[in-house]
């Protein structure tokens, strides 16, 4: 698409322009060059009033859409704003869809939230959201209340607070939706043993650092990948090590994402239970099997029925449940049948994710079309179920967004009152530090004020993690001179 940009406000940059056009064109590309589709955009200020004139061209299908605003400066981004919601509306009347987030790209929906709430309290953020920003009433209640939820939760912190990632990222299968670092051939397989011995390595230099800058934990999470595909004796070495280097308490939140079905066992959750461990995950994704083996998952959903049943023996405070929202196969009865079935063994928490198309994925096609990203059953299917979630007294308590998800929607997790995971809020929201350790993680240095966040990658691949030629480990120092700069 070209864009031809007239703006003597200069309110916004081209990126904004271009993520408006990515609501409802997901694959299109920008250039001079490109076919005849084309944004033009004229905006000005003149006599008191903001000016924007928005011509789109799609194909043979163009629409021309002229708005006026008074010009109020104590008005956040009006001007970006206004041109905004002119595009949308364009596109809108072109496309017949409307973004359930209106104008509303590259910020979380809980920090846009917080802009209003703070100043203005709750009822306005509200009709802020949803006039300027042109959210629907529903997912802007979400975000306000959601907001409401996590201050009062990072209030009882304390003043430095820190939290704990530890990567698994091995899988014994990569579901095809999948685009997170997850080795799966036998030859990468064969490294976990090695890898558990070099996670505890930079384990202890976590350990310096906490105890160095005198921080309190607050939640440690082992993620993946699928972090049960270690055996219980690896497991056993693993928590053994964190729980000598580490305070852990019942004041530490501590999650195992033990994932799929098919690698948890009864010997697994037994380790997991004698080391105090507060919170597993166990993900099926859909109660539906032909889905679940379209996605490539070997499990069924009996399978994962057997995992909670052997997980509620053991008494875990938390257990959490992943379901997916506009998998390819799923139908929006079929979805809202997995969200019964799967509140029938009552987790305490369970997440609704919406299916996202990463690059990195599989999932490209569906069938013999590319999948929609402009999916009106999946918006059809993520109201029913955040209405039925609540209905059986979930409420949210986290949300975020992604590029590229079906019906341009987002992920949000739903809890019992009072089984919130800090870790989650955390590192959505960027409250506090978070410490990285292993492949693909990243360890999160958060200023006091929490205005800034800065991001020291680990290597991405288990076999850079472990060369050491290359990877010469934690960098301590530069870690530490982070921490004294907050």
């Amino acid at each position: 698409m070209k864009l031809i940009i007239d703006d003597k406000t200069d309110s916004a940059k081209p990126l904004y322009y271009q993520s408006l056009i990515l609501l409802f064109l997901p694959c299109e590309k920008f250039g001079e060059n490109d076919n005849e589709n084309t944004l033009f955009v004229s905006a000005y200020r003149e006599g008191g009033c903001n000016y924007v004139l928005v011509r789109l061209q799609v194909g043979d299908k163009t629409v021309e859409i002229s708005d006026k605003q008074n010009y109020a400066p104590s008005v956040y981004a009006q001007m970006k704003n206004l041109i905004g919601r002119t595009i949308v509306r364009a596109a809108s009347q072109l496309f017949g869809i409307v973004p359930p987030w209106g104008i509303s790209t590259g910020v979380k929906p809980v920090k846009l939230a917080r802009m209003f709430v703070k100043p203005f309290g709750a009822d306005e953020a509200l009709r802020i959201l949803c006039e300027e920003y042109m959210i629907s009433p529903d997912k802007a209640k979400i975000a306000v209340d959601t907001c409401i939820l996590e201050d009062d939760l990072m209030a009882k912190m304390g003043s430095n607070p820190c939290s704990l990632y530890i990567s698994i990222p091995f899988c014994p299968t990569k579901c095809n939706y999948c685009s997170f670092v997850s080795c799966t051939t036998p030859r990468l397989l064969s490294l976990i043993p090695e890898y558990v011995k070099s996670l505890i390595q930079e384990l202890d230099s976590v350990s310096k650092l906490i105890n160095l800058h005198k921080l309190d934990l607050k939640s440690i999470y082992i993620g993946g990948g699928t972090p049960a595909i270690l055996d219980a004796f690896q497991i056993d070495y693993l928590l053994s090590s964190v729980y000598s280097k580490f305070k852990v308490d019942d004041n530490v939140e501590f999650t195992f994402e033990a994932g799929r079905p098919d690698c948890i066992t009864n010997d697994k959750l037994k380790v997991l239970s004698n080391y105090g461990v507060s919170r597993i995950s166990i993900n099926t994704q859909t109660s539906n099997d032909e889905v679940l083996r379209n996605v490539g998952r070997n499990h069924s959903f009996a399978d994962y029925l057997n995992s909670m049943d052997l997980a509620h023996k053991f008494n875990f405070k938390c257990i959490n449940t992943d379901i997916i929202a506009g998998l390819p196969g799923e139908t929006p009865e079929s979805f809202i049948k997995s969200v019964n079935d799967v509140i029938s063994t009552s987790p305490e928490n369970i997440t609704i994710h919406a299916f996202t198309l990463k690059r990195s994925s599989n999932y490209r096609i569906s069938g013999e079309r590319e999948y929609s990203l402009n999916d009106s059953d999946a918006f059809d299917m993520t109201s029913k179920a955040y209405g039925c979630l609540e209905s059986f007294g979930y409420t949210p308590y986290y949300i975020y967004r992604q590029k590229n998800t079906t019906g341009n929607l987002e992920n949000v997790g739903f809890s019992k009152p009072g089984l919130e995971s800090v870790y989650n809020i955390v590192m959505m929201g960027e409250y506090h530090t978070v410490f990285g350790v292993g492949a693909g993680s990243v360890t999160k240095i958060v200023s006091k004020n929490g205005e800034k966040v800065d991001r020291i990658f680990s290597p991405k691949y288990p076999y850079e993690f472990l060369d050491r030629e290359k990877y010469k480990g934690y960098d301590i120092n530069k870690v530490t001179k982070l921490l004294n700069e907050r």
